[in-house]
């Protein structure tokens, strides 16, 4: 009976773990002290007088306002907005460059397994 290895926790895997744990703290936390001005894109459309002609989006957003609704406190449904915000970012990264890491590996496999007969 063939027993895999235990995994072991590398430094490379170390840090993307402490990387992905200070995101989810900047996000869930630190994103309620953001500023509750208006964007850019706002600013210039109020500054010039044509805000109003603004239409609605043919789609609702998932979080509207990047607050979660139906919570209570304001630094929940902001936290928690943002902490999905992340984990919804990292779920589509991974899911696209998951195939490329496979493949590199595929293809780096066999280099340097070069014998000379």
């Amino acid at each position: 009976m063939n027993k895999q290895p235990d995994p072991v926790v590398t430094n490379k895997r170390m840090k993307w773990i402490v990387m992905a744990v200070v995101t989810l703290i900047a996000a869930g936390l630190i994103s309620y002290f953001a500023s509750p001005h208006p964007d850019g894109l706002e600013r210039v459309a109020a500054n010039h007088g044509f805000i109003d002609r603004a239409k609605q989006p043919s789609w609702s957003a998932w979080i509207p306002d990047y607050e979660f609704p139906g919570i209570h406190s304001a630094y929940v449904r902001v936290g928690l907005a943002g902490v999905i915000g992340v984990a919804t970012l990292f779920g589509v990264l991974y899911a696209l460059t998951k195939p490329l890491a496979r493949r590199e590996e595929v293809e780096s496999h066999g280099e340097g397994d070069h014998h000379s007969s």
